[in-house]
């Protein structure tokens, strides 16, 4: 069985399973199969995202690589949404 990521057990849907950590801040991430970069959000941080990640849903943002663009799509507790789908999702006040 092939492991999407790079390191065995790590399972992309699934973030409690990602062993990789970014620099200081000690952040999880996992590259994809298709060399895609994820990056936990950092719950520390004073944005919507990060109150949504203190809140308890696990999230990640992806980058076209190490060091690459975002590409617009986030992870967040297993499922991938847009950045206007998660908004409509997860922060908007009014989801009639």
């Amino acid at each position: 069985m092939k492991s999407m990521g790079k390191k065995a057990g790590a399972v992309f849907s699934d973030m409690t399973t990602w062993t990789d950590r970014l620099g200081h801040t000690e952040l999880r991430s996992f590259t994809d199969k298709n060399h895609h970069f994820w990056l936990e959000q950092n719950r520390a941080k004073r944005s919507k995202w990060a109150k949504l990640a203190r809140q308890g849903h696990d999230m990640a943002w992806e980058f076209a690589g190490p060091g690459g663009s975002y590409t617009g799509r986030l992870l967040i507790d297993g499922e991938i949404y847009t950045t206007s789908e998660a908004t409509k999702k997860f922060l908007s006040t009014d989801n009639s």
